[in-house]
């Protein structure tokens, strides 16, 4: 209890020492006056704005590609129980390892490198 006390004064110290910085706002005209610059700005900025919007939908599907294939688990693990007698037992295994190992090493690596696809670098894994 003492130590909580302790982090909330000094949470208090600081705030109250480096206050957060004031907004501060621009006039009409000089916002006016900028307008055209900040346009040419962003057609300058476009194709990268959009090469890293659509890198980054590529790698959020293969996230939820990944999420999804986790499911081959449970799935394998009834095959390989309740569908033993029916020579389910191989498809449940394979089932297993792909759910169980293959697809959370690839969610995790496709996690890693969403940063890259979102710089539009293409990558395959």
């Amino acid at each position: 209890m003492k130590r909580l006390i302790l982090i909330v004064l000094s949470l208090a110290i600081v705030m109250v020492a480096f206050p957060p910085p004031k907004a501060k706002a621009i006039d009409p005209i000089t916002m006016a006056i900028l307008a055209p610059v900040a346009m040419k700005a962003a057609e300058a900025a476009k194709p990268y704005l959009i090469r890293a919007a659509v890198g980054t939908g590529e790698g959020l599907l293969k996230i939820g590609k990944d999420a999804f294939q986790i499911l081959y688990l449970p799935l394998g693990l009834c095959e390989m129980t309740i569908g033993a007698p029916f020579k389910k037992f191989r498809k449940g295994m394979v089932h297993v390892v792909r759910g169980g190992v293959v697809a959370p090493t690839r969610l995790f690596l496709h996690i890693l490198i969403l940063p890259v696809y979102m710089v539009g670098a293409r990558v395959n894994i």
